[in-house]
């Protein structure tokens, strides 16, 4: 049985540690979503990175969306990015 405020509250927290970590690593001078998913996701296998970047440019899109970070255009894959 899931207990569902749990659950969510678990969530929720993952979501904001991986915001933290892609603010401090950007903060530290990494630019790229490439070069994020290669410190964040050091102990996953490699075949999963594409996805991992994926769920990480979701994470930039709404950070940017938020003010917290900027780029030269549009949140993309291969874009770089900047604490605003």
């Amino acid at each position: 049985v899931v207990k569902v405020p749990e659950f969510l509250r678990g969530l929720r927290l993952h979501r904001l540690g991986r915001e933290r970590s892609i603010l401090e690593l950007i903060g530290q001078g990494v630019e790229t979503i490439p070069d994020l998913v290669a410190r964040m996701y050091q102990s996953t296998e490699k075949r999963l990175h594409g996805a991992a970047a994926l769920s990480v440019l979701a994470h930039v899109e709404d950070l940017v969306d938020r003010g917290l970070l900027s780029a030269a255009g549009p949140p993309s894959l291969t874009q770089r990015y900047w604490r605003s």
